[in-house]
């Protein structure tokens, strides 16, 4: 299955470190929310020919992190986010070719935690649900 370009307004998030290896996962807005978009290619699949669950995993902190990241800084510039838990449930694999969608909302924030759910899914078929919860860092003074 070949994909169609990413939406416009859509750029690379990530790209360095780990994440650059993992990806690419783009990042972008639809109706105003988050969405983060990965083509499933054949470095990420398992033995089994689908979705590896650790990049569905590294997958899920990129899009939770990206949000909590974006979230600490809204609070106050220079914030930043860190993750204390994130627990993941598999339920469905996804494909080569199958365009990943990632979202995530922040269910809760005080001053120095935000706890967040996520899903990642190919069209309405669910392949993964999570919570965690994120240490928001004051920026240095």
């Amino acid at each position: 299955m070949t994909q169609s370009p990413f939406p416009a307004g859509f750029s690379a998030v990530q790209t360095t470190g780990f994440g650059g290896f993992a990806g690419p996962v783009m990042g972008g807005t639809e109706a105003g929310s988050p969405l983060f978009l990965l083509d499933i290619e054949p470095q990420h699949l398992n033995g089994d020919a689908r979705l590896h669950g650790g990049m569905m995993m590294s997958l899920m902190a990129i899009v939770m992190g990206e949000v909590a990241s974006q979230t600490a800084a809204d609070k106050e510039a220079g914030a930043k986010a860190r993750p204390l838990s994130l627990n993941c449930d598999f339920v469905s694999a996804g494909e080569t070719g199958e365009r990943v969608e990632g979202r995530a909302v922040i269910t809760r924030a005080t001053r120095s935690v935000m706890f967040i759910t996520g899903t990642l899914k190919v069209g309405d078929r669910l392949l993964m649900s999570a919570t965690g919860v994120y240490g928001i860092r004051a920026a240095a003074k």
